[in-house]
């Protein structure tokens, strides 16, 4: 038996367990739905720190890393790059935070047109660079496009991708596909980039030590 103690003028309105133990249960439901994208990211682990690495590397020898995302996906794209930024500031990099950027489909002030990612990769991506690309929902001709850009470009290209995408490891040099349906794959994806600047992040601790 619980006891309230109601102070003078509140009011003390009834507890309803069962809405309670019910949104306990919806919390647990989309936790065991995630499980499988969880699962997969583990399995990619070893990859992830690698990149993370890598990552590292290519910032300390002057190089950029690009992202980009289809649908939903530009919205991680953009995260990934302001988290590494974030993480390259706090190492003091010359040029802190100018070698991540985001890309996505623009448009000109001017005239309207629309700037596909696959232009924006041939007029800024370079030899040494890394280019990203997630894509949790579906491929675009645009990514399929830019991936081919950016190795033509010499950058090397990763991608991120989901069930209904996966057939995109097939156009970029490393992929990790989380094989499940579009939204826990983006929820999954933004996991994978968290933890990738995590690495990028302890691996430029490493080389500040020595």
């Amino acid at each position: 038996m619980s006891i309230v103690v109601r102070r003078p003028g509140q009011v003390v309105r009834p507890t309803d367990s069962r809405q309670k133990r019910h949104a306990v249960d919806v919390v647990l439901g989309h936790l065991g739905e995630i499980g499988p994208a969880v699962a997969a990211l583990r399995r990619e682990s070893s990859r992830l720190a690698e990149w993370g690495e890598e990552l590292a590397r290519v910032r300390l020898r002057g190089g950029s890393v690009f992202a980009a995302g289809s649908d939903g996906s530009a919205h991680e794209a953009q995260r990934f790059t302001s988290e590494l930024a974030a993480h390259d500031a706090n190492h003091g990099s010359p040029g802190a935070g100018s070698a991540f950027k985001a890309i996505s489909v623009s448009s000109s002030a001017n005239d309207g047109d629309r700037a596909s990612i696959s232009d924006q990769i041939r007029g800024q991506v370079r030899r040494g660079d890394i280019v990203v690309l997630l894509a949790a929902k579906g491929i675009t001709d645009d990514l399929r496009e830019a991936a081919a850009a950016a190795k033509a470009a010499g950058a090397r290209v990763w991608a991120l991708t989901g069930k209904e995408s996966k057939d995109l490891a097939q156009a970029v040099n490393e992929a990790i596909c989380i094989d499940t349906d579009p939204p826990h794959a983006e929820e999954a994806h933004l996991v994978a980039v968290l933890a990738l600047c995590e690495c990028f992040d302890d691996a430029m601790k490493l080389r500040g030590q020595g």
